[in-house]
């Protein structure tokens, strides 16, 4: 979940990351209040939108695909 910077720079971080395929963006902190998160943060949503991992603090590619493994 983004919302720093413009959005190119946002798709850029997510692919230097290694990131998930969906991730949010929003030119305001709108997003940020709702779930109350900072940075750095994690929430994973699983396709109904619900909450399923949240707060991972940092992490790498190695930590991210373990939290989007443990979804399945």
């Amino acid at each position: 979940m983004g919302a720093q910077d413009d959005f190119a720079y946002a798709e850029s971080f997510v692919a230097s990351a290694g990131g998930p395929p969906h991730t949010l963006w929003s030119d305001s902190y709108e997003a940020w209040n709702h779930y109350e998160t900072g940075n750095p943060s994690l929430i994973l949503l699983d396709g109904a939108g619900v909450t399923r991992i949240e707060k991972v603090s940092r992490f790498d590619k190695s930590r991210l695909q373990d939290a989007l493994d443990s979804l399945s």
